[in-house]
């Protein structure tokens, strides 16, 4: 499973205060736009493989304690 790390989420929080600053700029250069949004789309990547891989996890330790528990057979 892989984890984001606190330093990553400190840039992807750093990242959505850039959004709003690009989005509500004037004219935002389009060098600036394309690199934000490369920027975006592997940060929604890896925030949604982390996600997932939560899920599964969470779902598997649910069905790992409703065995155990007797819960499940």
């Amino acid at each position: 499973m892989t984890e984001l790390n606190a330093s990553r989420v400190a840039e992807i929080h750093r990242l959505v205060v850039e959004l709003t600053t690009t989005a509500n700029r004037t004219e935002p250069t389009a060098q600036d736009t394309n690199r934000l949004l490369r920027e975006c789309k592997t940060a929604l990547a890896e925030l949604l493989e982390d996600r997932d891989a939560l899920v599964h996890a969470n779902t598997e330790a649910g069905e790992e304690l409703a065995c155990w528990t007797g819960a499940l057979r």
